[in-house]
């Protein structure tokens, strides 16, 4: 069985409101999180090809955003996020521009799927 959870914090309702204290709306956020067994090195080589591909398929920029290379950021238009390692889970946070909140449920499954077919979960015990 492989662990993948999604935080949806939101009502339906919040998608009409604003809240200017967090200065986003939880609505256009997608977290991902899932555990693997890669390590941390083999982690990375992931991220570096989920990196181009999704470079190559959404026109998305890439790269590191520190030294140990654990935090992967990438932008593109009407998008921006960071994947986040460790030694055996990945996390990724997206954050949807306005014009791309209609289909978020279908990014959404779409990074899901993606996912699940590029890093492989921990075996069953």
């Amino acid at each position: 069985m492989c662990l993948i959870s999604i935080n949806i914090s939101q009502q339906v309702f919040a998608m009409f409101l604003y809240d200017s204290r967090s200065g986003s709306n939880p609505l256009s956020t997608i977290q991902v999180s899932r555990r693997h067994e890669l390590g941390l090195a083999a982690a990375r080589l992931a991220a570096e090809a989920i990196a181009q591909d999704m470079g190559e398929s959404y026109q998305l920029d890439c790269e590191w955003a520190n030294e140990d290379e654990t935090e992967l950021r990438f932008r593109g238009s009407g998008v921006q996020g960071l994947l986040t390692l460790d030694e055996d889970s990945l996390h990724l946070e997206v954050h949807l521009g306005l014009m791309l909140l209609p289909v978020r449920s279908v990014l959404e499954q779409e990074i899901l799927d993606y996912v699940k077919h590029r890093l492989p979960c921990p075996k069953s015990v």
